[in-house]
């Protein structure tokens, strides 16, 4: 889905301002923990740092999403200048491809996070962005390394850990969120392993 340039530049600036404003409580309740009394006081400031700093980390995620989505408008905006129309992807290609990159991110993702709350969080931004992103008829364009490291980039995990995900353990964690249903154009086939070489 695309944004109009004035809500990305809204959008842009309202993160920008919340991770600010995250980063100063952060250091103020770093701060409070060192100055801390008794243990409690400690313990209270240690678990206030925690969840600030939290949402200073989803703030520098989701501005990392805004500049992807920004990007990938651009491209399609190009496209469609030079009168290139996109290749669109079939439903199995697309269930396929879902499938992979799914697996692949949250693989980084439980070998990442510091804490179950920052992981689930994580692969809720993942679906939701794959919940979008498999609508667009580039969604197959790039290939499935680069696919997984710009997602991963955009929900700021490592991009080092993206370029390894095969030799990260499948997650554990109980309980993760999947599709509700399966996304649009998808069909009941079952999906393969992801592959062992990069491929479109």
């Amino acid at each position: 889905m695309s944004i109009s340039p004035d809500m990305a530049e809204r959008h842009a600036r309202t993160l920008a301002r919340l991770a600010e404003l995250g980063l100063a409580l952060a250091e103020q309740t770093f701060a409070d923990a060192d100055a801390a009394a008794t243990p409690a006081e400690r313990n209270d400031a240690v678990k206030a740092f925690h969840t600030v700093s939290r949402s200073v980390r989803q703030c520098v995620a989701l501005e990392a999403r805004l500049v992807r989505q920004q990007a990938l408008d651009a491209r399609e905006a190009a496209r469609a200048k030079a009168g290139e129309p996109p290749r669109k992807p079939g439903g199995v290609e697309i269930s396929r491809r879902v499938s992979a990159v799914r697996g692949a991110v949250t693989r980084v993702i439980w070998h990442e996070a510091e804490d179950d709350d920052t992981a689930a969080w994580l692969e809720d931004a993942l679906n939701e962005d794959l919940a979008t992103a498999c609508l667009r008829d580039d969604f197959c364009a790039e290939t499935l390394d680069d696919h997984i490291a710009n997602l991963c980039q955009a929900l700021g995990l490592p991009e080092a850990a993206a370029r390894r995900w095969r030799d990260l353990p499948d997650a554990q964690a109980p309980d993760r969120p999947e599709w509700d249903d399966d996304p649009p154009g998808a069909t009941n086939a079952a999906a393969p392993e992801p592959p062992a070489q990069s491929s479109a």
